[in-house]
């Protein structure tokens, strides 16, 4: 019998935005770091670091949060540039529309929409809408145009946090993340204890 090597743990890169979302975040980061081996980096945007605490978040990520804006030391390298390098997979939850569509576009006017830009590894987005949003063509082109360009839509049938109405194609469960983190590679811990 042979020893398997142990599975290294994934680096992934947690990308903040803007919506009422964001303040289940420190709960999604929880279950991501018990359900799967990889260390998470969590970068926040502006309106993001409005709905969450950084500190929190990196309590419960034993590191730095990044963001919302440039540190002023860049001596260790271009900050968008050092996170984009270090992570394996990039994760945005929530995805406001306003963030899908800077990406469809190519727009980069601050920390997190460069360095998401600037990022090689699969990228897995987790859309939160506002309600009735689907239904407009504007929104539809968007996410299309994101699945097309290979990003990794993750969505579902979602209570929405705003009006508790049930919204086919909403934002998919931190079960659908997981699922989704699993399928790119990120080992669960379940599987090590075998």
């Amino acid at each position: 019998m042979t020893e398997q090597e142990p599975v290294r743990p994934r680096r992934v890169l947690v990308v903040i935005t803007g919506s009422i979302m964001a303040a289940f975040m420190p709960t999604w980061i929880s279950l991501i770091r018990a359900e799967l081996r990889c260390v998470v980096q969590v970068l926040l945007t502006e309106s993001a670091a409005e709905l969450v605490s950084a500190q929190a978040l990196s309590a419960l990520t034993g590191r730095p949060i990044a963001g919302p804006a440039w540190r002023a030391d860049q001596s260790g390298g271009a900050e968008h540039v050092v996170l984009a390098q270090w992570a394996e997979i990039v994760v945005v939850v929530p995805a406001t529309m306003n963030f899908c569509a800077k990406l469809t576009v190519g727009l980069c006017d601050d920390l997190a929409s460069t360095t998401v830009h600037s990022a090689t590894a699969p990228t897995v987005l987790v859309p939160s809408l506002p309600t009735g949003c689907l239904a407009k063509p504007a929104t539809r082109r968007v996410l299309g145009t994101l699945s097309e360009d290979g990003h990794l839509l993750v969505r579902g049938t979602a209570t929405s946090v705003t009006t508790g109405e049930q919204e086919s194609g909403g934002p998919g469960t931190i079960d659908d993340l997981i699922g989704a983190l699993i399928t790119l590679g990120v080992a669960p811990v379940s599987a090590l204890a075998t």
